[in-house]
């Protein structure tokens, strides 16, 4: 039965269909004119003939792919609005029948447009998997490759989650595509390092630029909803009334899963009871920091002897060339031969026993599915079939990842797959404790790309970082060493989160810019963890040095002083190290960092109990405000600053040269870590906390805490911590810089000269 002859039959009909259990299950309200869905009485889909909530089209879409910065052009072709809806919860039922047997069965809607022959039946079930949105069948023809579902949305709703967001934390009011990709760099349109960016490589990126897009959000009337679809997507939150969901392709593919629940914490817990959770870390991490280092046997362990003369604290020793150095206009590189280098690194495999049984230090590699041509690896794999192949020539296909070609292992091949995980195994044996699993589908290719099990490129594309992900995770489980292995990953989608022991946010940028520098790194952790993704790190002082955007000291401090109230403390040189502000460039940076370190291990046993409810509970270990204080509208605002489990409240200094910082609190009663002095915080008649001003000098980064928590004598013991006994530090421009280290002392010159004159945003 049809909208339009329904009228004819009754002036109203009304019709509630649930399954009787205790779990919200989706109900439908239908009237002559409209059809209203609900979950747990929320209504999530409104439907109608003058505003449809479904439709189908055709497009054609460009996917330019340079070096992995993905431009995607779309040409709409055709859309066509499914007006008219037929209920039934049995798809054997005849038309008009409306007898119905309530609290059985599944529910089916059939949407169709007569005028275009074209129907698509939705299935809305409630499962042991959670309520899910099926597309049950279709008369539609292959032209039509475009699919749109309208979710019903309020005009003041908030919206979080995506997957890794660096620029926006709400999402709403904006478009947001489901691919992965390189991030870019700069991530500002508006900005000159972006408009560089763009012109010299095409590399700039856009506010949306991911390497862990995920089709999954949260809405602040606490339901979810995440997106089973790998084909190109787009969350469309720009309307005030719907959010938008297109599906391109084989969009019959597509299933949404959604769940409600009555707080925060409940609806995490069950987002990620679905998604899957992170394990615990090892209980080494919180050692001390973990230091990246490179350059060979005698560089790295000169190194690690001088910081630790200046008693910094180390957990572990990351040295990601352990398989060799290759050298780029990029800068050094890692040779993607995923094998000791016994030239470079003599002796590693006796060193990393010693350190790890006598100074309780670990050793940490790199490895990613690609290898590089030329090499011993790559040639054992192309000769087995391991990689995937090139539809034009039949042979391995070659990726350029920025003057290296590689093959990228097919993860659909089962041996290929068995063979990698045996390299990721092998690794571990060698006595390394864990590995950036860097890259994932970023730079595959959709145009020439031919997989072992027949799939599609462009299917294949976003989900090949879950395959990737889920390796790394069987090779440490059938070792029985994940609670003892650091695994860190940056590419992800779909379920990711459910294999990948921690993120980290990639390559940002070497400076304290919002778009894509320091600041970029919060909501990105929030982001994620609103998507069921909790642990979630950064490289200290970032990694991409262009031109003459090159670290300072007080960037490395900066950034160092906000990840001691993160879940990891780890070092990275940068993409060109020679000419960037190291955490041992000098002895006052070096002893500031010691002073991290020592904070970093203090806090150890508050790192471990956030790290067990996210692990426990799904509770993200960086938390947005809202989510312990639902009822302040203005913490659903905020995006800078955020909740380090629930008794800790971090607003990091984002700009340089500040010694002051405005801190929003939210209604309780907080103590200032580094000082003890109490403010109360009473909600006003909006319901909000107040903003403060606190003294914010290096090295003593704007933290308050909750009066009464039961971490209180930890928190109190910080105050000794306080600015006058931090290590103070050094002047920068000095001749002692300009003798011992000239070339970070020119850049800094011409940084000074030209950066801010012509780039900063």
């Amino acid at each position: 039965m049809t909208e339009k002859s329904a009228y004819f039959f009754a002036p109203l009909l009304v019709i509630l269909i649930g399954a009787v259990t205790t779990e919200a299950v989706f109900e439908y309200k239908k009237s002559l004119q409209s059809l209203e869905i609900y979950l747990d009485k929320r209504v999530i889909l409104q439907h109608s003939y003058t505003k449809p909530a479904i439709a189908i089209g055709k497009g054609k879409t460009k996917y330019e792919n340079d070096l992995g910065n993905f431009h995607i052009e779309d040409e709409l072709l055709k859309r066509i609005s499914l007006n008219d809806f037929q209920v039934s919860d049995d798809p054997l039922l005849k038309e008009g029948q409306l007898e119905i047997d309530l609290g059985e069965s599944p529910f089916h809607v059939r949407f169709s447009n007569p005028k275009y022959d074209v129907a698509i039946t939705l299935q809305f079930e409630s499962t042991s998997e959670g309520n899910v949105i099926r597309l049950k069948k279709s008369n539609t023809n292959t032209e039509y490759n475009r699919m749109w579902l309208r979710l019903t949305a309020l005009p003041e709703e908030h919206v979080y989650g995506g997957g890794e967001q660096f620029s926006h934390f709400n999402l709403r009011g904006r478009t947001f595509p489901m691919w992965v990709r390189e991030q870019g760099v700069g991530r500002n349109k508006s900005t000159m390092v972006t408009y560089l960016a763009d012109i010299v490589a095409g590399a700039g990126g856009d506010y949306h630029t991911s390497y862990w897009p995920q089709p999954t959000f949260v809405s602040d009337r606490l339901y979810y909803a995440h997106l089973d679809f790998s084909f190109y997507s787009l969350l469309n939150f720009s309307s005030k009334h719907y959010h938008e969901i297109e599906m391109q392709e084989n969009f019959e593919k597509a299933q949404i899963y959604m769940g409600t629940a009555t707080s925060w914490p409940k609806l995490l817990e069950k987002l990620t009871s679905f998604m899957g959770r992170q394990p615990l870390p090892p209980h080494w991490l919180y050692n001390g920091a973990i230091i990246g280092l490179q350059g060979g046997t005698e560089k790295v362990l000169s190194r690690y002897r001088s910081l630790k003369e200046h008693d910094v604290k180390i957990s572990a020793i990351w040295i990601q060339d352990w398989a060799g150095k290759f050298m780029t206009s990029l800068g050094k590189r890692v040779y993607w031969n995923w094998r000791w280098d016994k030239k470079m690194y003599p002796n590693l495999e006796k060193i990393m026993k010693q350190f790890k049984e006598k100074e309780n230090v670990r050793f940490l590699s790199y490895i990613n599915p690609h290898v590089i041509k030329g090499s011993e690896m790559f040639d054992e794999a192309d000769n087995e079939g391991y990689f995937i192949k090139s539809a034009r020539t039949g042979k391995t296909q070659l990726v350029d990842f920025g003057e290296m070609e590689c093959g990228s292992v097919d993860l659909t091949n089962p041996k290929a797959y068995d063979w990698y995980k045996k390299v990721v195994q092998d690794i571990a044996k060698l006595g390394f404790s864990g590995w950036m699993a860097d890259f994932g589908g970023e730079y595959l290719p959709v145009d020439d790309s031919v997989y072992y099990d027949g799939r599609p490129a462009l299917e294949m594309h976003n989900i090949y970082s879950e395959l990737w992900a889920q390796l790394n995770r069987e090779a440490v489980k059938e070792m029985g060493i994940v609670n003892d292995v650091f695994v860190f990953m940056r590419s992800g989608f779909g379920k990711s989160p459910g294999y990948t022991s921690i993120a980290w946010g990639g390559d940002q940028n070497v400076d304290f810019s919002y778009g894509d520098g320091l600041a970029s790194t919060i909501p990105a952790a929030l982001s994620l963890g609103m998507s069921g993704m909790g642990l979630h790190h950064s490289d200290v002082g970032g990694y991409v040095s262009l031109l003459c955007m090159v670290r300072t000291e007080e960037l490395v401090l900066r950034w160092a002083e906000m990840n001691v109230f993160t879940p990891v403390l780890r070092t990275h040189e940068g993409n060109r190290p020679d000419r960037n502000w190291q955490i041992y460039t000098n002895n006052a940076t070096t002893k500031s960092f010691s002073r991290m370190t020592e904070l970093y291990i203090k806090l150890a046993p508050y790192h471990g109990h956030v790290a067990s409810e996210n692990t426990n509970h799904g509770y993200p270990a960086q938390r947005p405000l809202f989510f312990h204080y639902m009822n302040d509208p203005q913490s659903y605002e905020e995006q800078y600053e955020y909740l380090y489990g629930q008794d800790l409240l971090v607003a990091p200094v984002l700009l340089e040269g500040q010694n002051q910082w405005s801190v929003y609190l939210p209604p309780d009663e907080w103590v200032y870590l580094w000082n003890s002095t109490q403010i109360i915080v009473k909600a006003d008649k909006k319901g909000e906390g107040k903003t403060v001003q606190v003294h914010a000098e290096l090295g003593n980064p704007p933290v308050f805490y909750r009066k009464g928590t039961q971490w209180e004598k930890l928190f109190q013991s910080f105050s000794k911590y306080n600015t006058d006994q931090r290590a103070k530090a050094s002047e920068g421009f000095s001749w002692q810089l300009l003798w011992e280290n000239p070339l970070i002392f020119i850049y800094l010159l011409l940084r000074k000269l030209f950066w801010y004159i012509l780039f900063n945003d």
